[in-house]
Formats: C-alpha cells, sequence, structure tokens
C-alpha cells in the first residue's frame, strides 16, 4: 500500500515483502535507492520541491517515526501500518548481503561510528564483507555537493553492492543522487540518518518502552539536549503543520477524534 503526505510518497508494506524485495535487488542488474521519511523530512520537502522529488523519485519511501503514523490518520482514510527506521533495516540487509557475498560499506556518521558500525555488523554477520568510510567533509555549492574525485575513487576501489549513508537528511539523498551513476557496483543504496551512532554505541537507542509508545523523542531530548531545535520540529512544529491542514480541509473534529481514538488503540496494544 502506497500513502501520501504532503506530497511525499509513503509506501507500506511488511516486513517479508521488503525482505524479499532487498534481496531481489541484491541480484538484479540496476540501482535501488531507498529513503526513511521522517516528520523532519516531510518539513523539510514542503519547502524543498528538489528533496521531495528525491524522496519520490526513490524506489522504497518507508516510514521512520510514529508522527508520521498519526498525521496519516488524521489527514486520510487510511492508517499507516508498518514504519521501519534506518537502524533497524540496515541489519537486515546486511544478513541478505552475507548470504549472497555481496559487500557492504557504511559511509559518514560521527567520527568512527561507521568503521565501529561495520565492526559490530561484522561480528553480528560472522561472513559479511563490510566496511567503514569517513567520507570527510562535504559542503554545498548552490543546490549540489562538492563531492571530490578523490572520495569517489575511494568508494569504486571497495566495489560495494550495498552503500548505506549516514550525512543527515538531504544531504545524503542528494549525495546518493550524484554519485550512483558513477558507482555501477552498487545494487542499494539507503540513507540512513544517525543509525551509525546507534549501531556503534555512540549513542544509546532509546528503551523498548519508549520506541513501543511512541516517544523516542523524548529519550534523544535526554540524551543529546543540544537537539532540541529538531526535536522541537518534530513533536511541536510537525502536528502543529498537520492541524491546520486539517482546519483548511474542515476535516479538524473528525481527524480529531481519529487521531486520539488510535492514541488509546495504540496503547491498549502495548
Amino acid at each position: 500500500m502506497t500513502h501520501e503526505l504532503f506530497g511525499v510518497r509513503i509506501d507500506d508494506e511488511p516486513i517479508d515483502k521488503l525482505t524479499h524485495l532487498f534481496a531481489t535487488w541484491l541480484k538484479g542488474d540496476q540501482a535501488r535507492v531507498v529513503v526513511t521519511p521522517n516528520a523532519e523530512f516531510i518539513l523539510e520537502a514542503r519547502k524543498n520541491p528538489a528533496f521531495k522529488a528525491l524522496l519520490n523519485k526513490s524506489d522504497l519511501s518507508v516510514a521512520d517515526s510514529i508522527s508520521l503514523h498519526y498525521a496519516i490518520i488524521a489527514l486520510t482514510k487510511n492508517r499507516l501500518e508498518h514504519r521501519y527506521p534506518g537502524v533497524d533495516l540496515l541489519p537486515i540487509i546486511c544478513e541478505l548481503a552475507e548470504k549472497q557475498k555481496s559487500h557492504v560499506l557504511l559511509l559518514g556518521g560521527d567520527r568512527g561510528s561507521a568503521d565501529t558500525s561495520a565492526e559490530v555488523l561484522g561480528n553480528q554477520f560472522k561472513d559479511l564483507s563490510i566496511a567503514g568510510m569517513d567520507p570527510g567533509m562535504i559542503a554545498w555549492n548552490g543546490n549540489t555537493l562538492n563531492i571530490s574525485k578523490h572520495l569517489i575513487e575511494q568508494i569504486q576501489k571497495e566495489e560495494p553492492v550495498v552503500i548505506a549513508v549516514g550525512l543527515g537528511q538531504v544531504k545524503q539523498e542528494q549525495f546518493i543522487n550524484q554519485i550512483k551513476p558513477q558507482c555501477p557496483s552498487v545494487k542499494i543504496w539507503i540513507g540512513v540518518g544517525g543509525s551509525f551512532e546507534m549501531i556503534s554505541g555512540q549513542k544509546k537507542r532509546a528503551p523498548n518502552f519508549f520506541s513501543r509508545i511512541g516517544i523516542e523523542w523524548l529519550w534523544r531530548l535526554f540524551i543529546e539536549p543540544t537537539r532540541w531545535r529538531r526535536i522541537m520540529q518534530a513533536v511541536v512544529i510537525f502536528p502543529i503543520v498537520v492541524a491546520l491542514s486539517t482546519l483548511r480541509r474542515r476535516i479538524f473534529l473528525k481527524s480529531t477524534f481519529r487521531v486520539f481514538s488510535e492514541i488509546l488503540r495504540h496503547f491498549r496494544t502495548v
């Protein structure tokens, strides 16, 4: 099933179908791109048509956060059934890559996080060929990125079949779009945001209880208080944008009832 949220496509598929897709793509003859939109992605896409186009150009666009679940409930008659943070998708792809003898490259993240994540995943999947790479500073030049020829050559030398890019929203999607034609060995590209920091242990992931009830943002605020502006975008600005949209469509009361009913349903299943 596919949803649309402020013009951004959100694919809603069960994990077994995604696993089958990834396994097929690893054997395929073309590059596939996976994006994982969250509330910040949607807010950026609303004011940045080029970014929205990149998201909709992807081969798979899966929701990262519960914010999108409630937004879809509020703005449509549908329910988002599945959400997959990049930190959860990457091990699934790595397990498949191990079985198919496909090399995985982790690129980006905080200093040392890609290398350490490669070690962690390599220990988890003993026969997996995996490496981490620090791309150094990648600056914007207008609407494009300055990507050095040396970095491209380093990536080509690895001959990866999977590349996970942790450069943060917009930059990682633009990086993939620019460099993809020059890396013919790659069959799956995936933007993973801050996943390397979580996998490497540099930053502790929210306890399962926080994840189940959708308040990972509170945990992130606790461990990274300097991110408060970004967190407020997701937990304050985004809900306001959704609420204003329901007012313009004259469905505010119906949407409010649906969202609160969904919240109650969600808590009963926790």
